[in-house]
């Protein structure tokens, strides 16, 4: 629906007939064959899970909602970070979790992303002295800074491929002394083994290349020359310090 319809609608019918037309129309799939009724469900699904999304920004005025109700989704980073460490936060978005490191920890972030808009909201929302914002691509635009004390790479191995060799050479690049990495689970709900099961597209965004099990998490950074010192599953997420074997 376009963003003047989405308008119309809003205006022109009460929230309790939009309700009562949304109720109808999901109702009346339980007469139609239930794998299908499934898939048409699921793209109901997603579109809602999108629209949400986009409502949380807006509710943040641009920075989602979910940093501030998420209890733990930058205490997991800063507190892992020493005192005026060297971070590279590569695949940083707009900068909240960097904001965050530098605000606790007085730690110099280096935070990288492609995305040259994030990267201008970053430095104008959150903006500050021990940060220094880079728009790149993380296979071959980071700047060679010598080695970091610690590589952040929050919601970002899942996008990658080719993801143990692109670790290793991260490592061999920085000479890290660890990294603080969160990917999501594919095991996070239902939704996604229906997915799989209907043919259909699994993961939560289409950019994903997976979405992770613990098993499969361990075996990637066993590839990728790492020991994994801290696991949690937290938010449907793992959440992992991981340090380069010695």
């Amino acid at each position: 629906m376009s963003s003047v319809l989405q308008k119309a609608a809003h205006v022109l019918l009460p929230r309790s007939l939009r309700r009562f037309i949304v109720k109808t129309m999901i109702g009346a799939e339980q007469s139609a064959d239930p794998r299908e009724a499934t898939k048409w469900l699921l793209g109901i699904y997603d579109f809602v899970n999108y629209e949400i999304d986009a409502q949380c920004k807006r509710w943040g005025d641009g920075v989602h909602i979910k940093h501030k109700v998420m209890d733990g989704i930058h205490s997991f980073f800063y507190e892992r970070i020493e005192k005026n460490a060297s971070v590279l936060d590569l695949g940083c978005g707009y900068g909240a979790l960097a904001h965050a490191i530098a605000l606790h920890s007085d730690a110099k972030v280096l935070a990288i992303d492609f995305d040259a808009a994030q990267i201008e909201f970053g430095k104008k929302r959150f903006s500050h002295p021990n940060i220094q914002f880079v728009i790149g691509d993380v296979f071959k635009d980071i700047p060679e800074t010598g080695s970091v004390d610690v590589i952040v790479l929050s919601s970002v191995l899942e996008h990658l491929k080719n993801r143990p060799e692109f670790l290793k050479d991260l490592t061999s690049r920085f000479k890290p002394k660890k990294f603080l990495i969160r990917v999501p689970t594919f095991e996070r709900h239902l939704q996604a083994a229906l997915k799989k099961e209907l043919g259909l597209f699994p993961y939560t965004d289409d950019t994903h290349e997976l979405e992770y099990s613990k098993d499969i998490f361990y075996n990637e950074m066993k590839q990728a020359g790492l020991n994994v010192a801290y696991f949690e599953i937290r938010w449907a997420d793992i959440w992992a310090e991981c340090v380069p074997v010695k």
